[in-house]
């Protein structure tokens, strides 16, 4: 019987990585037993970062992991090794 896969939450948040910069994207998978604990852990990683202002716009579970993308799978990878894994968008 296959290993059951953590479960992890897709995170798209907006924030500001330095003082005076525009907010940018940041899509966050965390492994987290829900929603709630998602977004304590997206924020972290972020102010961990020292990123300010940020604010999740939506959360939700990753159900159909065959259906990911390609260059998100890196991201989802780390998150389930580490509790995070961030996909940053440079462009506001």
């Amino acid at each position: 019987m296959p290993a059951e896969r953590p479960r992890v939450f897709l995170v798209t948040l907006q924030a500001v990585e330095a003082p005076g910069a525009p907010a940018l994207t940041v899509l966050a998978f965390a492994r987290a037993d829900d929603e709630d604990a998602a977004r304590a852990v997206a924020i972290a990683d972020l102010e961990g970062l020292g990123w300010s202002d940020i604010a999740v716009a939506r959360v939700g579970e990753l159900v159909d992991w065959d259906a990911l993308p390609n260059d998100f799978r890196s991201a989802v990878d780390t998150a389930v090794r580490f509790g995070c894994g961030l996909i940053i968008y440079d462009e506001p």
